[in-house]
């Protein structure tokens, strides 16, 4: 049980009894009331409800919840209308909806991205691909001429340029990324070496490196920093083609660009006239049909994550109607917010404190649940982020509960929503139950959803927060690791 709940009844017996001789109101009971959650019970009602969240969010309808598709835009649609329904006040940036843009991998043009050296065609993504620093261009037919490792430092009396006596303008310029062993002070990055080359008039860049075990350039990226010239990357089997001692002339054509999207935030409000707010969240989106973060290895399939996270969401919305119908008035407001964009790298709660819709300043603390669907028996309810207030662990195993042992970390920055929080100085909990063999993948289905020991979580939330209720605002703690 949340609180020792033989000793709560018989309290609650004696103190109405008083009551009522000398007249003094039932209303007065209700906090005490709303103290008394059974966490050891299951809670049909709200499993009911929980079953249906689910149901609808991991249905296939939703197609796996991807955002900026027509999937996240059903199951957007579906939590406002659930947050309305609940009696929550929109706090979004229009209505429930808090609407923001990221970007995806970068794509190239395959048909339009080409590279041919001596005459030979160089394969794209199998022997070389443009870079982040890459702008879009047309070259035919350009001698090529290396710059060894572009390297121009004078102020440490060295320059590549002036050590090969090379001019550059009017060519696509050749440079070994790796760093010369003898050199002894610090060598300019690849930036720096890349704009050195440009501002001497290279017309494109053909980049390798002679050294292994060195940082390369990425080929996937989400944003272009163009420098104005092409820059390709040449991987050591494209000299399988040209010996790197010969590149004597170049065709290069690039045509790559950003790949824009759009995604929601999902934000309800229960407005309690108090001075601050408790941040409940979770994330509803999830890997669509599996592409990048899928531990799928087979054919397109819908990944329709039931506890990924349509566990969490449903359980924000529990909470949601538990808050706005009970009897008391909690001394804090709360926050009810589903996130999108969160397996593209928590964008959506990273987007959030930096375009919050309340004041950070005014947030107490911040709950965050993602998968917490998958309890079984004997299992530990794992509560991370411990370590962001100091009295979090005390709080937490204050709180009477026979229905599962906890297992509490310190660890503030895991890889989900609350992370977010954290690093802006927000105290912040993660509750889930763990990894399983369906995590990002089709088989995490609804079938494999445990209801009733969500609802016995549910109500251990829910006792933890009106614990909560009657302490004064909790101090964030950055600690020393």
């Amino acid at each position: 049980m949340c609180t020792t709940y033989e000793n709560s009844r018989i309290k609650f017996e004696q103190a109405y009894k008083f009551m009522r001789k000398f007249g003094i109101l039932f209303g007065l009971l209700l906090p005490f009331i709303a103290l008394a959650q059974d966490c050891s019970k299951v809670n049909k009602k709200a499993v009911k409800r929980l079953k249906i969240d689910v149901s609808t969010l991991a249905s296939d309808q939703m197609e796996g919840r991807e955002p900026g598709t027509t999937g996240e835009i059903k199951a957007r649609d579906y939590i406002v209308g659930r947050m309305q329904e609940i009696g929550l006040s929109p706090k979004g940036t229009d209505g429930f909806v808090q609407a923001f843009s990221y970007f995806e991998t970068v794509k190239q043009k395959p048909n339009k991205t080409t590279l041919s050296v001596n005459n030979k065609l160089i394969r794209l993504n199998h022997e070389f691909y443009p870079i982040n620093l890459s702008s879009n261009g047309i070259l035919t037919d350009v001698p090529v001429l290396s710059a060894s490792h572009g390297i121009h430092v004078p102020e440490e009396g060295y320059s590549d340029y002036e050590r090969l006596d090379i001019e550059v303008n009017g060519y696509v310029v050749q440079i070994d990324i790796s760093t010369p062993q003898n050199i002894e002070f610090e060598v300019p990055d690849l930036l720096a070496r890349a704009t050195e080359a440009r501002d001497r008039g290279a017309v494109a860049l053909l980049l390798y490196s002679s050294q292994k075990g060195i940082d390369l350039p990425i080929s996937n990226f989400k944003r272009i920093e163009k420098i104005g010239i092409p820059v390709v990357f040449l991987k050591p089997s494209a000299f399988a083609k040209v010996p790197v001692e010969y590149l004597e002339n170049a065709s290069i054509s690039v045509l790559q660009y950003e790949v824009p999207t759009k995604a929601h935030n999902v934000i309800g409000f229960l407005d309690n006239g108090a001075e601050n707010t408790i941040a409940i969240m979770g994330h509803y989106d999830h890997l669509g049909y599996g592409g990048e973060g899928s531990l799928y290895k087979g054919p397109r399939k819908i990944h329709n994550g039931a506890d990924d996270n349509a566990s969490g969401t449903a359980a924000v919305l529990e909470l949601a109607h538990y808050f706005v119908n009970n009897k008391p008035t909690e001394k804090y407001n709360y926050l009810f917010i589903a996130f999108s964009a969160e397996e593209k790298g928590l964008l959506g709660s990273q987007y959030f404190v930096q375009n919050p819709t309340i004041p950070l300043s005014e947030l107490n603390f911040a709950l965050n649940m993602d998968m917490v669907g998958r309890m079984e028996k004997n299992m530990d309810l794992t509560i991370e982020g411990v370590g962001s207030a100091l009295l979090w662990k005390s709080s937490l195993n204050e709180v009477d509960c026979d229905a599962f042992p906890l297992k509490l970390k310190m660890r503030e920055d895991g890889p989900s929503d609350h992370t977010a929080f954290y690093n802006v100085g927000v105290p912040a909990l993660h509750f889930w139950t763990g990894k399983h063999n369906d995590y990002h993948k089709p088989s995490d289905d609804v079938e494999k959803i445990n209801f009733g020991a969500e609802s016995q979580i549910i109500s251990f939330i829910e006792s933890f927060l009106l614990k909560m209720d009657n302490l004064k605002k909790v101090e964030f703690h950055l600690r020393k690791k």
